[in-house]
């Protein structure tokens, strides 16, 4: 980790941990993590297996606009189909 806040560019940060960060889906405990004490921004990592854990591959989060327009085309598509 760089020694500069990424969204302030203070230098003044400082390690914290262990943290623990609740979601809708999941509870992760994280070891360490940086936070800048003139912004407030806060940095940290979560290991890979847990990422994988809560987002499979191959698994898309589509806002429902785009999960509407993606339905659509599917329909359109075996309709085409089913017409030939």
């Amino acid at each position: 980790m760089d020694d500069r806040c990424p969204t302030c560019g203070s230098e003044d940060v400082v390690m914290t941990g262990p943290l623990t960060i609740e979601g809708e889906r999941a509870c992760i405990t994280v070891v360490h993590g940086w936070q800048c004490t003139l912004c407030g921004n806060l940095q940290v990592m979560v290991p890979q297996a847990v990422l994988v854990r809560l987002y499979p591959p191959g698994i898309r989060f589509l806002t429902e606009s785009r999960r509407n327009r993606a339905l659509a085309k599917r329909r359109l598509r075996k309709k085409a189909e089913s017409t030939r």
